[in-house]
């Protein structure tokens, strides 16, 4: 159905073209000509303004296409240039009132995906948390069935680290963040990723609100995890987070395969930039940098074979 809708925009912008030209010139070639320059301009339109179509409800568009089909109606009555300049007006506005209802949309429907998925991360840091209490009174048997003290010893020192491994991280973190950044850190490990935590700040005291922080907090990460999944050389990732004057800082450093001298030029600026190779559409960098403006803050970065840089400063609020 979002198909006819499309066409009925090109139909749309080819007859007010040719009315419009009809208007001003008696040439039947002239207003061809400009009914296929109408045309031309719709599907530019339409390419730009493709990744809100899938976001726009049906019946939104239903109420816009006629009210189109109703001023485009007007321009049959007039042989004056005016009547086309008025379907214009009502087809701009109409325009804002759709893109304007598909972006909130969106805004909402990435909000929600982004809560269910760090909803799913601490559902399996609780069922990770869970398994280790289950296990409890096995550790407990093995340590008594010990024969020496130097073995009891050993083994409850690594019993000990595996359930202290992420607890210092975790500490202070709401629900969400902490289910982001277990995730992070077990994909890391997976991937055999070093990390280097200094979290003297947590996260969650970000200015943001809890879809926000998951927001910016995930993508930072996950930006940073698939840039250092690519380098072939041992890849690391630090994360710090401080508060300085007044400022909540978070500098994320990641190992990176290079990057184009192009993408770093217009990275954080504009839709598109990624800085991750391949063929990715940079939308985590995107989001990253409009929250930060959002909240009064400065986004930085510097690249220096191998390392990318990020550096955030934003106003911290108690």
């Amino acid at each position: 159905m979002i198909t006819l809708f499309q066409c009925l925009y090109l139909f749309l912008f080819s007859f007010i073209f040719y009315q419009g030209a009809a208007a001003l010139s008696h040439s039947t070639a002239l207003s061809w000509l400009t009914a296929a320059l109408g045309a031309a301009a719709a599907g530019l339109y339409l390419w730009k303004t493709k990744r809100v179509w899938d976001r726009c409800s049906f019946q939104l568009c239903a109420w816009i296409a006629v009210i189109q089909l109703m001023s485009a109606a007007a321009v049959l009555n007039g042989a004056t240039i005016l009547p086309a300049l008025f379907v214009i007006v009502i087809f701009a506005a109409c325009e804002g009132l759709r893109i304007g209802q598909s972006a909130s949309l969106a805004r909402f429907s990435d909000k929600i995906v982004q809560l269910t998925q760090a909803e799913q991360h601490a559902n399996r840091m609780l069922m990770d948390v869970r398994s280790r209490n289950h296990d409890t009174m096995k550790h407990i048997t093995a340590i008594r069935s010990a024969q020496s003290k130097a073995d009891t010893q050993a083994y409850i020192q690594n019993w000990a680290d595996q359930y202290s491994q992420y607890d210092r991280f975790l500490k202070g973190e709401n629900a969400y963040v902490a289910g982001v950044l277990y995730d992070f850190l077990e994909k890391a490990r997976l991937s055999g990723i070093t990390v280097s935590l200094h979290m003297h700040t947590p996260l969650s005291s970000l200015p943001f609100s809890p879809a926000d922080q998951v927001s910016l907090v995930g993508n930072i990460l996950e930006n940073a995890l698939d840039s250092a999944a690519e380098t072939q050389e041992k890849a690391e990732i630090k994360l710090e987070t401080s508060l300085r004057s007044g400022l909540y800082v978070l500098i994320c450093e990641n190992s990176t395969p290079g990057m184009d001298p192009k993408v770093l030029d217009t990275l954080y600026q504009s839709f598109g930039r990624s800085t991750k190779s391949g063929p990715h559409e940079g939308m985590g960098t995107y989001i990253i940098q409009k929250l930060v403006k959002s909240a009064f803050g400065r986004l930085d970065f510097t690249y220096r074979h191998p390392v990318f840089r990020l550096e955030i400063k934003i106003p911290f609020q108690k």
